[in-house]
């Protein structure tokens, strides 16, 4: 009886799977994993986190590319198609994660993805922020609505 229950026990515990590899990725991980292209861009006039008014983008911006590295640079690229045929292939950008990975702060030249962008949804496929910004033309304050996947 005695060696039919430490059998049973060790046959038991043998079975039992690993939750090492279960643990959720940091947020850092999930940003650096692959890289991102713009999905969507739009506005939300109410602030609740949903666009009230899209911005419909060119197939010159669909192809683009961000790369974020560990290291807290990035590579911006061109895709096969250029909205400006000035632009250059590759931009550098910096990043960095606060507020206990709820915004990221990113610094793209020339772009209006540069700044806080409060981060609403990240997982292994699909970011979606949005960043307060100051609309040039009007100087009024929007909110843009942005999401990348993979």
């Amino acid at each position: 009886m005695l060696l039919t229950g430490c059998l049973l026990l060790v046959t038991l515990f043998s079975c039992q799977k690993s939750n090492d590899g279960d643990s959720p990725k940091t947020k850092s991980a999930l940003l650096t994993a692959s890289l991102w292209k713009i999905a969507s861009v739009g506005v939300d006039l109410d602030k609740n986190n949903t666009v009230d008014l899209p911005y419909p983008l060119e197939n010159c911006e669909k192809d683009n590319t961000l790369e974020f590295k560990s290291d807290g640079t990035g590579i911006s690229r061109e895709g096969a198609t250029k909205c400006d045929p000035e632009d250059p292939e590759t931009e550098n950008f910096n990043w960095s994660l606060k507020n206990n990975e709820t915004i990221l702060n990113i610094a793209i030249p020339g772009s209006f993805f540069s700044g806080d962008a409060t981060i609403i949804t990240l997982n292994e496929t699909t970011m979606e922020a949005y960043m307060d910004i100051t609309d040039p033309d009007t100087s009024m304050q929007v909110r843009i609505i942005f999401k990348l996947t993979h």
